[in-house]
């Protein structure tokens, strides 16, 4: 119910309105028509009671000796009720009026007047009338006729007033749901979309909305500083990471090139120091450890070389695809798997990208070997045009990762975070796809290329 809160609080705004706009309606329909029936009944009823007294023996005789015939007016027709009557011959010409009738009669009176039954007709003054016509015995027409306003009074004003009362009132209503609606909900659905999908440190919401009442646009605003703050704090985690990273690179070429200039070059001048010695003439006990010092000082040279090369690789000058091909040989024969490249037609990148994928490929395969038992290693780089694409795939165990990399990073398994910092460094992604139950891992990197000047790093360099 709390998930729906808001449409019921709407729901509960707009209903009573709607109902309150429905009841009136039907009220003043109600309303009219029991005003018109009333109307009716009182205009039938006075004209069949003056009718009744017409065809009476009495009025007949005392009509024909009274000359003109509107000498009947005092007799009959001058009555004290709300309403009037007339009494007018079969051709329609009026033989006598009450009183009250002889302003209105001209206005209103109209030929072709339904015999018994009402009509409704307009006023001069534009009230309404309610006209009925019976006959008499004599072929005669009693016309009685009555205004709304005078018989009804109260109830009439009662019927204008009311619906506009109530309109005015539904009205009301109805423009409160749309302001509840425009300036509340609108804005809550609104901030809840935005928080439901907002990357925090990642994404911003909108720092304001105008339409939104005052608490809320207080409240968007206090969240957009949050953001804000912790957008900032990850842009600075990630810069020191990225230096970090640089760092890490800078001091293994310096450590490369120290040992290379320092310890190597030592060995090796020692190496030469013992193949000078085995021209001598030596006992074969002597010879013995001098080939055993030539072969301790040659493996010795070995190491170090290949230590200088996994420091600061000599081969990424070359190229991209010249990188991978000297890195899987190189593990392949130390690690005693298969590595297959595939290597389509690249163009040519930046250093930056190709010491990338360098690392991310040397890590992927050290733990594809240490930690998986891999026994193959497919690695494919490739470019469709927009990315550049790098592929590493194994037939390892595999392992449950649920794509939190700071959480790895906690427990010292920093090798997936680091190629994700790497992969940020170059403005790319990198997804990670692997499972016990599958087995197996693929790593899949994807930069853009041509990098656009001025591109900002993604904040979500990262894929499950």
């Amino acid at each position: 119910m709390r998930r729906h809160l808001l449409l019921i609080l709407t729901l509960l705004v707009l209903i009573p309105s709607l109902a309150i706009l429905i009841v009136t309606g039907w009220g003043v329909v109600e309303h009219e028509r029991a005003m018109k029936k009333i109307a009716e009944s009182y205009v039938l009823d006075l004209a069949q009671s003056v009718a009744m007294r017409v065809d009476r023996p009495r009025f007949m005789h005392r009509a024909q000796m009274m000359t003109p015939p509107r000498a009947l007016d005092s007799f009959v027709l001058d009555i004290s009720l709300p309403g009037w009557v007339a009494l007018v011959d079969e051709s329609g010409n009026l033989l006598a009026a009450s009183s009250r009738a002889q302003d209105v009669l001209p206005q209103i009176w109209q030929g072709g007047i339904p015999v018994g039954r009402t009509t409704l007709v307009e006023g001069p003054f534009g009230d309404t009338y309610t006209i009925a016509a019976i006959p008499t015995s004599q072929g005669w027409y009693v016309i009685s006729a009555v205004a709304w306003s005078q018989l009804l009074g109260p109830m009439v004003r009662f019927s204008h007033l009311w619906p506009a009362a109530v309109g005015l009132l539904a009205t009301a209503g109805m423009c409160a749901v749309w302001a509840f609606w425009r300036w509340l909900i609108m804005p809550l659905l609104s901030l809840e979309s935005e928080v439901s999908t907002l990357k925090w440190g990642k994404d911003l919401p909108k720092p304001d909305d105008p339409p939104a009442v005052w608490e809320l646009r207080r409240l968007r605003k206090v969240l957009y500083q949050l953001a804000q703050t912790a957008r900032e704090r990850e842009e600075l985690r990630q810069r020191y990471v990225s230096d970090l990273v640089r760092v890490q690179e800078e001091e293994r070429t310096k450590l490369a090139r120290e040992i290379h200039d320092g310890p190597l070059q030592d060995v090796t001048a020692l190496l030469q120091r013992i193949l000078l010695l085995k021209q001598e003439s030596w006992n074969k006990r002597a010879e013995k450890y001098i080939e055993i010092a030539e072969e301790s000082a040659v493996a010795a040279v070995r190491e170090l070389r290949v230590l200088c090369d996994t420091l600061s690789p000599p081969w990424l000058d070359l190229g991209l695809v010249q990188a991978l091909t000297e890195l899987t040989d190189r593990l392949a024969r130390t690690y005693g798997v298969k590595i297959y490249l595939e290597a389509s037609e690249l163009p040519e990148v930046s250093k930056d990208i190709i010491l990338a994928f360098f690392r991310i490929a040397q890590e992927a395969i050290n733990n594809a070997v240490k930690h998986g038992c891999a026994k193959n290693v497919w690695v494919k780089v490739s470019y469709d045009g927009e990315f550049i694409v790098l592929q590493i795939e194994d037939d390892g165990s595999g392992f449950e990762f649920e794509g939190d990399v700071e959480a790895l990073r906690v427990k010292g398994h920093r090798g997936i975070a680091n190629m994700v910092e790497r992969m940020r460094m170059i403005k790319g992604k990198i997804d990670v796809q692997s499972s016990y139950l599958e087995k197996g891992t693929t790593i899949t990197c994807k930069v853009s290329f041509p990098l656009i000047s001025g591109e900002e790093t993604p904040r979500d360099a990262f894929n499950i």
